[in-house]
């Protein structure tokens, strides 16, 4: 018997994704990906159970490697609709050895959210991230936002980012989970988002962009194929963006010559 926080598989898609089920009511069974930035529902009789063993565990890929000691990195502030992942995205940011300050907040919630926790946190880089999917998969209906499961609240809260800061380099912004509204993210202010090809993206993905920004210099463009190839899922896109490491001088020398 199938029961809420078993692992399952649904049996007729063909990507082989694993999900948790979030709660079961009668037939319904809402589910969440185990890796992946999705939410979704099926019927009870179409999940296959599995294991944790079937779940790959993939490793954080490298990113280029800075002088530590020479620089201050990047802030994050990471909003994530998921708990569980918030565990997970600031574990990763603490081996790649960058500051993060990660809140869990529901995604409806996040537009009345964020703006207190901007000013309480004056962050270099924010993460607005969480659960989404295209509720139909009817191509004329990819630009309509009543769509999407909750890229109006990414948008919204990327939007009070903007009202924040509005330059791009000064506050950089990465938003959007699995199947996000991509363009209408960048039209409203993100300078990475999901996903351009409505695909689903890893629960680290943002983590990835996040770190790879904190820590390339303030006086460099991120080189952003590279950061973007870098993914895992590689279905995140963006925009020509500055790095947010600075580098710390002394007496007229930078720290790397003491």
């Amino acid at each position: 018997m199938i029961k809420v926080g078993d692992l399952v598989k649904i049996k007729f898609r063909k990507d082989n994704v694993i999900f948790r089920v979030n709660y079961i009511d009668n037939n319904s069974v809402q589910l969440k990906g185990e890796v992946i930035r999705l939410l979704c529902t099926s019927q009870l009789d179409d999940l296959v159970p599995c294991t944790i063993d079937e779940v790959k565990n993939v490793a954080l890929p490298a990113i280029l490697e800075r002088d530590s000691k020479a620089t201050i990195k990047g802030k994050v502030l990471h909003l994530d609709g998921d708990e569980v992942y918030l565990k997970k995205a600031l574990k990763a940011y603490r081996q790649y050895g960058v500051k993060a300050i990660g809140y869990y907040i529901p995604e409806e919630r996040m537009p009345e959210a964020i703006n207190t926790l901007l000013h309480r946190h004056n962050p270099d880089i924010v993460v607005i991230t969480g659960h989404d999917a295209l509720l139909s998969e009817d191509k004329s209906r990819i630009y309509d936002i009543s769509n999407y499961r909750n890229s109006s609240y990414f948008i919204s809260a990327t939007k009070e980012c903007r009202e924040y800061k509005p330059d791009l380099d000064s506050l950089v912004v990465i938003a959007g989970a699995c199947q996000s509204f991509y363009e209408a993210l960048i039209e409203n202010g993100a300078n990475f988002a999901s996903s351009p090809s409505r695909e689903n993206i890893h629960l680290f993905d943002p983590v990835i962009i996040a770190s790879e920004i904190a820590l390339t210099p303030v006086y460099e463009y991120a080189k952003i194929e590279r950061v973007l190839s870098n993914t895992i899922n590689k279905n995140m896109g963006g925009l020509d963006t500055r790095g947010q490491a600075r580098r710390i001088y002394l007496g007229g020398k930078s720290s790397n010559d003491t």
